[in-house]
């Protein structure tokens, strides 16, 4: 472009520029004008009849420069959509284009560095509410009511914010708290092996091999209250030294229902009859029959005179009376004996004979059994005709334990226990307001019916037994950190009768409570050492430490089974075949969130179903058994 066309079109822009400045102004002072339709002298005036819709002269597409070859109105007429009244069509509803033509349109020429100008039409009617300047909300930044409310606004929402803070806290300091599960004690870890009175040093390298948590050894029973002497004292010493050198404890059974003629008190009871000695033992006095209380060790009746021409109660035998523990005496003279055994290293105590701990003083004659439950082979003169009502349970029995299990636990901050070593029978009568104060009792009669072989209804009679066992059991508090009393799982060689020592020893692993038994169970019945460090492996998961227990028969009451479970952990499938013969595999879909699998992972000895081993997967309803065989599998609870 040459420099006179350069200059002709910057004066044609700036003529543009100045038209609209002019209008521009005029607008702004006089009052908009509304615009008739143009009539028909319009329309051809402007060069359209009513054939013809447009012109192709360029004339009519392009603005003249220098705003000329237009009559005066005619380009306010265009811009208002060329004088067509919307109101006058047809359907009577004017277009999008008949409502743009009647709003007014604002026009500005915007300049560019070149010299171009580049114009910019809005509609002023369209322009969204944008709401309030800064400048207008600056005007009420100060009034009072505002500022009340700005501050009204401020408080409450920081006061409700801290309320929520505050309440926070509250419920988590409120809220009920979660105890943590309770640790077992090392002797609940088990299992605690018997063992042999003679050959104990020889036995450690089996005990250990096999896991053992503790060894109970029987103290002979005229050594109870003779602990004190060097002869005693070492042997315990040499003991505890032994096992403690492997990390294994020392539990003692002691007898501690009578003393013997020599023992110090009774010496002084005899010399003093006026003495408290001499309370401590049950008197008859001189030429009084005595009633007919029968002896336990031996032959005929259980009294005995002495020197001084009275009778004193002997039940346990020749030169061996009775302590009378209603006497403080002689509960003195037993925890002296408890302490001394705690402080030469000694961690569980069991206790013989513990339902005759207690005997009326001035008891009479003794009743014959309940017919329905007295042997009927036996005679007045056998100790098993008669009830022993005056020397065997009576009140009080809980009262003495309750003592005697604190001051153990007192002597050794928690870590010894005291049990018994007896089937206590009656947990009602050891027990003290709902606590029974007898760390490991031994209640129940899962060994007797394991002895009982395959019958037919073994399995049902066992489960039978097992539920009342730990529903008994579980129906008291214990005195120790546990929640409830531990059972002590008992059994010997001649509990394997029927159930093989693999069998037996799996079922018992499981069981709710600690196994104890002698180490000749494991060694000559051949269980292997691989298969008790599983089952203590078992043992120290969460499911079986806290979780819940619950036993089972098959459809055909031919097995039975438990499980063990907590939440949030595998659960334990424990099953035992009672049958002899071959069967079809047992069906316990039954049991409620078992799942429909389970993952095997330790079989007894006498398992001998093909392709079933460790980590096979077998269905739970035809979970297939060898005949007198145990299985045990995990699972993944369905809820």
């Amino acid at each position: 472009m040459d420099e006179n066309a350069r200059n002709s079109t910057k004066l044609d822009i700036e003529g543009v520029r100045q038209q609209s400045a002019n209008e521009a102004l005029r607008a702004e002072s006089e009052r908009k004008e509304s615009y008739r339709k143009l009539g028909e002298p319009d329309v051809n005036r402007n060069g359209f009849d009513g054939v013809t819709t447009a012109r192709t002269d360029n004339s009519l597409r392009m603005p003249r420069e220098n705003g000329t070859g237009a009559k005066d109105g005619e380009e306010e007429r265009m811009l208002n959509g060329g004088g067509l009244d919307p109101t006058n069509r047809g359907d009577g509803e004017p277009t999008e284009k008949d409502k743009l033509a009647q709003k007014e349109v604002e026009v500005k020429f915007i300049p560019s560095q070149n010299g171009d100008a580049r114009i910019d039409m809005e509609l002023e009617s369209q322009q969204v509410l944008t709401g309030m300047t800064k400048e207008e909300l600056m005007k009420y930044a100060n009034d009072p009511f505002w500022v009340r409310l700005r501050w009204l606004l401020f408080v409450l929402f920081w006061a409700l914010w801290a309320a929520m803070l505050l309440g926070s806290f509250y419920i988590i300091y409120d809220a009920p708290k979660c105890a943590a599960p309770v640790p077992l004690s090392w002797w609940q870890e088990g299992p605690l092996v018997e063992l042999d009175s003679e050959l104990y040093a020889e036995q450690l390298p089996e005990v250990e091999r096999y896991g053992a948590k503790g060894v109970i050894y029987q103290l002979p029973a005229d050594e109870t209250y003779f602990i004190h002497t060097a002869a005693v004292q070492g042997k315990v010493k040499q003991m505890v030294s032994t096992f403690g050198t492997k990390n294994i404890k020392v539990v003692l059974d002691i007898t501690p229902n009578f003393v013997t003629k020599n023992d110090a008190m009774f010496q002084e009871a005899l010399q003093q009859p006026d003495s408290a000695a001499h309370s401590a033992f049950v008197w008859r006095e001189p030429g009084l029959k005595p009633p007919n209380w029968l002896s336990i060790a031996e032959d005929g009746s259980a009294w005995k005179n002495t020197s001084i021409n009275q009778y004193v109660l002997s039940q346990f035998g020749t030169d061996r009376y009775d302590l009378l523990f209603t006497e403080p005496i002689a509960r003195d003279k037993l925890k002296g004996a408890l302490g001394a055994l705690l402080e030469l290293g000694v961690r569980g105590i069991r206790l013989a004979n513990a339902k005759h701990l207690l005997i009326n003083r001035d008891g009479g004659n003794e009743a014959p059994m309940n017919l329905e439950e007295a042997d009927k082979s036996l005679t007045h003169t056998d100790y098993g005709f008669w009830a022993h009502k005056e020397t065997t349970y009576r009140e009080g029995l809980g009262e003495l334990f309750h003592e005697l299990t604190e001051y153990v636990h007192k002597q050794t901050a928690g870590e010894a226990f005291l049990s018994v070593t007896e089937d206590i029978l009656l947990p009602e009568v050891f027990a003290v307001n709902g606590t029974l104060p007898i760390d490991a009792p031994l209640y129940g009669n899962i060994e007797f019916d394991m002895r009982e072989g395959s019958g037919p209804d073994v399995a049902r009679k066992l489960r039978h037994d097992i539920d009342n066992a730990y529903r008994t059991i579980n129906g008291f508090r214990s005195l120790g950190e546990s929640e409830k009393p531990w059972l002590q799982l008992r059994y010997d060689r001649a509990s394997l009768e029927h159930v093989p020592a693999s069998e037996y020893t799996m079922f018992h692993f499981l069981l709710p409570g600690v196994p104890v038994f002698p180490l000749d169970v494991l060694t000559k019945g051949n269980v292997s050492r691989e298969s008790v460090e599983m089952l203590e492996k078992f043992r120290a998961t969460p499911s079986f430490q806290h979780g819940l227990f619950n036993v089972y028969n098959d459809a055909n009451a031919s097995a039975i089974a438990y499980t063990r479970l907590k939440s949030g952990n595998p659960g334990y499938f424990v099953v035992l075949n009672l049958a002899q013969t071959e069967q079809k595999p047992v069906d316990f879909s039954g049991i409620d969130g078992i799942g429909s699998e389970l993952t095997v992972v330790l079989t007894s000895q006498n398992y001998a179903v093909p392709n079933v081993g460790v980590k096979t997967k077998v269905p739970v309803d035809a979970v297939p058994l060898s005949p007198r065989s145990a299985l045990i599998a995990t699972y993944v609870p369905t809820k």
